[in-house]
């Protein structure tokens, strides 16, 4: 175990983690009966922080990767098991701007693949990509602005 508990504190390090994703590469690595304790023994030694993972998920699939936020929250609450309260925050604090630039980011990078798309294709696709309904028209509207 002392091997294991080593192991993981440098995968923790070098980067964050959701208890979820620690949870399954213990259980990946045959630790099933302690995993919950060494998650949280990672946890009160600040190697597992729920906040700082979401804020640092929220703003590498919103800036980096122009997700929306409805995506960004599905993910979260699905695949890793956040708390909403916790989701909802770490958006706020990413702020409207970022999300309205990831929107107008993902329109440019969509119209590139289909020039010739009608505005409601590019509308129907920045939704699936997660943006609210206005921010999608937003985007839109600023590009056909310049």
């Amino acid at each position: 175990m002392k091997e294991v508990s080593s192991k993981i504190r440098n995968w923790c390090a070098r980067g964050e983690r959701s208890p979820a994703q620690v949870l399954r590469k213990l259980s990946d690595w045959g630790v099933v009966g302690e995993a919950q304790e060494e998650l949280a023994a990672l946890m009160k030694e600040d190697y597992v922080n729920v906040s700082r993972f979401a804020e640092a998920f929220i703003h590498d699939h919103i800036v980096l990767k122009n997700w929306g936020p409805a995506k960004v929250w599905s993910a979260l609450r699905q695949v890793h098991g956040l708390d909403s309260v916790i989701i909802r925050s770490g958006i706020e604090a990413l702020g409207r701007q970022e999300v309205e630039a990831a929107a107008r980011r993902a329109l440019r990078a969509w119209r590139q693949v289909r020039p010739d798309a009608p505005d409601e294709k590019a509308l129907a696709a920045l939704v699936r990509k997660g943006f609210e309904y206005e921010s999608a028209r937003g985007a839109l509207e600023a590009m056909d602005a310049d």
